[in-house]
């Protein structure tokens, strides 16, 4: 599930109700979150941590520019709603650092009584949230609701995002006394490969790489019954927004400047070495929608909670289920952490099957070639791109806004030139679809030749021809010819 912002139009005349969600005028640069690396600056600013569509987050914060809203909220005493505790069924034990170790632990954490009252009430007809998701029916959604408990060890104290496949809660953990983010899919999403890949991962860990740090961990995971099925919920460490949604609200969508990009691009290829060297798998879903900014310690997320108690976030119920908004969060500095891993694949492979994000695609899922590690890398050249030019390098689409796999490929041959023809024999059916027998492209879809690299890198000055040296070795046409990881670590565009 991809990261994003969940952030809710609300009032005439501002994107968002200020009262929740300030004005994001954070400075960003020269520096960078990336402890090592920067620090970042948001002054009087809030991020949100997410997962709902950036294109959401997008529509928020512009739409009001087109047409006046009209405010959608009255402020309302709502009873509190009893529900019955929801049945457990464990589906993972818990290995908390202190269990692991046998520890004695404090008393547990006495739980919180929730605000039930000095709310706004969203109207019923205004869709918000994962409502508003193609494809969303309320009943594949389990009807979490803020301070209920999960696994006689959780409660709920805020939202802090959503996506298609599930909504994604903070929560303390009144055992070992942290913060946790609970993942609840939705009651029949296939998307459980996330789980097989952290089992995998707790056959490697502990591991002294440099990159194991940047794989956002699990903690545990459980079962929970709701009204019309059961759902998988993941107990994941608890993180801020996403580097993607960082773009979207503080920077406008411009990027961020050089060494912001340079830190979280190298901590991004240890993570992917770690994952590549020592685990064995292919994450297959790299952009910045999945690199999420960690936290270093629980402060950030003892503001949020209490900021619950002081202003209970808008919220809108619909019949027996409470849909909330996501609260925002003040950015602190923290690691990068690479996330979502519900389309990893265990093993080198090779590997079949269209994978990646449409615009992400690498030549060998185009062409429909077995693909393994160096899909990952073509991903982490465009991630590049896209954090420091504001902008996908590749749009895939044709002139309706449809996607299409010629238009991609055109796009590829203007930027990085013409394949090799021994990456066009490994699939020979495939290719004839768009090359002659010669290897010369179809007329079908023309060659946007004004689009190459050089003339669509518009930010850097001095260090532009090494930018353009290591995004030209990061998307090698041929994945047999990219660097792996480590190699790409050295390249000297992040080394100077």
């Amino acid at each position: 599930m991809r990261q994003h912002w969940a952030i809710d139009r609300k009032y005439t005349g501002r994107s968002v109700d200020e009262r929740f969600y300030p004005k994001a005028n954070a400075n960003l640069g020269p520096h960078s979150i990336f402890g090592t690396y920067t620090t970042l600056a948001a002054k009087n600013s809030l991020c949100c941590y997410g997962a709902a569509s950036t294109m959401a987050l997008h529509r928020v914060v512009c739409r009001h520019s087109s047409r006046a809203w009209q405010r959608l909220s009255c402020s309302v005493s709502v009873p509190a709603r009893p529900q019955p505790p929801p049945t457990l069924a464990p589906a993972r034990p818990f290995s908390s650092l202190m269990t692991r170790l046998g520890l004695a632990r404090r008393p547990r954490s006495a739980p919180r009584t929730m605000p039930t009252t000095g709310f706004d009430a969203i109207a019923h007809e205004q869709l918000v949230e994962e409502e508003d998701m193609p494809e969303y029916r309320a009943e594949h959604f389990y009807p979490v609701r803020l301070g209920e408990f999960f696994h006689d060890r959780f409660q709920t104290v805020a939202k802090l995002g959503y996506g298609s496949s599930s909504t994604i809660w903070l929560a303390r953990d009144l055992q070992d006394h942290q913060y946790v983010a609970l993942k609840v899919y939705i009651h029949n999403s296939l998307q459980h490969r996330e789980l097989p890949f952290y089992e995998h991962l707790d056959n490697v860990l502990p591991s002294r790489h440099p990159g194991a740090k940047n794989i956002r961990k699990l903690l545990g995971s459980f079962q929970v019954a709701g009204p019309h099925g059961t759902h998988m919920v993941l107990v994941l460490q608890v993180s801020q927004m996403s580097i993607r949604d960082m773009d979207t609200v503080f920077m406008n969508g411009r990027g961020f400047d050089e060494i912001f990009v340079k830190g979280a691009i190298k901590e991004l290829l240890r993570g992917l070495d770690f994952l590549h060297s020592k685990v064995q798998c292919v994450h297959t879903d790299v952009h910045p929608g999945n690199l999420l900014l960690g936290a270093d310690d629980d402060s950030i997320f003892q503001q949020l909670e209490e900021a619950e108690f002081k202003n209970p976030v808008p919220r809108k119920q619909v019949g027996d289920r409470t849909i909330y908004l996501s609260r925002l969060m003040k950015p602190k500095v923290g690691p990068l952490l690479l996330s979502d891993f519900g389309e990893a694949r265990l093993g080198p492979g090779p590997h079949a099957g269209d994978i990646m994000p449409i615009m992400y695609r690498a030549p060998e899922t185009l062409l429909h070639i077995q693909w393994s590690y160096a899909v990952d890398i073509w991903s982490v050249g465009l991630t590049a791109w896209d954090l420091l030019q504001g902008r996908t390098l590749f749009s895939a689409r044709k002139d309706d806004g449809s996607f299409s796999d010629g238009v991609h490929l055109a796009e590829l041959i203007a930027a990085l030139g013409p394949p090799p023809q021994q990456l066009l024999d490994r699939h020979r059916a495939r290719a004839l679809k768009y090359w002659d027998e010669q290897g010369n492209w179809g007329d079908f879809v023309p060659i946007p030749t004004e689009k190459t690299l050089e003339a669509t890198e518009t930010k850097l000055n001095e260090n532009r021809t090494l930018f353009l040296s290591f995004i030209r070795r990061a998307l090698t046409w041929d994945p047999d010819a990219r660097p792996t990881a480590r190699e790409l670590l050295r390249d000297p565009w992040l080394v100077i």
